[in-house]
């Protein structure tokens, strides 16, 4: 049964953004919630934080469904799956090692964007293999986020197993492009291999200013790849960057459109809501038209959108609350990290499961701590 337990794991992280599948979800979790009650000598039980957590999300779906949003269950259905991945999750009892299986996955989807590169796989995750200036698009690139948070949550040292990890999981986010996980599991790596109390020593802040001084070199220098070259200018105002304007933009047409009431902006327009936004081409004006959305790329948007200030506060202070439970000043800001950038650049954190690993990590201290 463990071992069956596993590939349903694994499996279940490449249907996160597969086409078509959410039947297949639904089968892969309830099996997984149904695999508890084969477990001997604890029945499942819901813990008062959950039973709280979905109390909560009753009142902004009966607001949502009350609003009759067209397509409400495009945005519905991934609360319904967070709500069962989690409570599997804190009621699972087969000793799974998860961050055994997140150094697999990682691994996995190496391979995966490999083959789609070459063309030698068929694209499960979207239409074309290709996207905007021939970036590579394919499964979830998330499992380094919280591999690098389970080293920071148990204060584990940087290791050859992380290392070479690493060094495959930067290549698949190089090959898609992605600014904000190339951003987050950057400064996760840097957290990882810091020590706070030596950087202080005066051999330390040479050491670093000399670096420093050679990065810098090297980044003026004609010796930087085309690719690398053409994005290092934005490390500095990531503001300026295609892909951050473009959010940004959203979020300020989200806004001017949204014409709440003082209801709505206490409470928002329910889960099942979504957003339609015009984005003009000014190079090719016939290419300029109205995209639908489940929401702009924006999670701090998607919470008011659904659930106005109140579910904006809630969201706060929940995890204000999460940061002080987590050990450690190093995992308290990757933990920070994660959410500010994921949330300020996507809606990944409410639609793709496995994040539900970060807060039952947090709350339900199941850290893996062999090896």
């Amino acid at each position: 049964m463990k071992i069956l337990i596993n590939i349903l794991f694994v499996f279940l992280f490449f249907l996160q953004g597969a086409a078509d599948s959410s039947l297949l979800t639904v089968i892969t979790i309830l099996f997984l919630v149904f695999t508890l009650f084969l477990q001997q000598g604890k029945m499942p039980t819901f813990p008062g934080y959950f039973l709280l957590a979905f109390a909560i999300y009753i009142f902004y779906l009966s607001i949502g469904l009350f609003n009759n949003h067209p397509n409400a269950h495009i945005d519905i259905k991934f609360q319904l799956f967070f709500f069962a991945f989690y409570f599997w999750l804190i009621n699972n009892r087969f000793n799974i090692d998860f961050l055994k299986l997140l150094f697999a996955i990682n691994g996995i989807v190496l391979v995966i964007y490999l083959l789609l590169y070459l063309d030698i796989m068929p694209n499960f995750w979207n239409e074309n293999t290709f996207g905007r200036q021939g970036r590579v698009l394919g499964p979830a690139i998330t499992p380094m986020v919280y591999i690098l948070f389970n080293y920071l949550y148990t204060n584990k040292k940087f290791d050859r197993r992380l290392g070479v990890s690493l060094m495959g999981a930067m290549i698949y986010i190089l090959m898609t492009s992605n600014f904000m996980n190339l951003a987050i599991v950057s400064a996760l790596s840097l957290l990882v291999v810091i020590n706070f109390k030596q950087l202080l020593k005066p051999i330390y802040i040479a050491g670093i200013m000399i670096l420093g001084l050679l990065l810098v070199l090297y980044i003026n220098s004609p010796f930087v790849p085309e690719m690398i070259s053409s994005k290092l200018e934005y490390i500095f105002k990531p503001w300026e960057y295609g892909t951050v304007k473009t959010r940004i933009a959203d979020l300020q047409q989200a806004l001017d459109n949204e014409n709440f009431g003082v209801f709505q902006k206490l409470f928002g327009e329910g889960y099942g809501a979504s957003s339609n936004i015009y984005r003009e081409n000014k190079l090719s004006p016939s290419l300029s038209r109205t995209f639908a959305f489940q929401e702009i790329d924006n999670g701090f948007y998607y919470l008011y959108h659904r659930g106005g200030w109140s579910l904006l506060v809630l969201f706060f202070v929940s995890h204000i609350y999460l940061i002080t439970k987590t050990p450690r000043i190093k995992a308290k800001i990757g933990f920070f990290v994660i959410i500010l950038i994921t949330n300020a650049l996507s809606i990944h954190y409410f639609n793709y499961l496995f994040y539900l690993i970060l807060p039952f990590w947090i709350l339900h201290k199941r850290i893996e701590k062999r090896n």
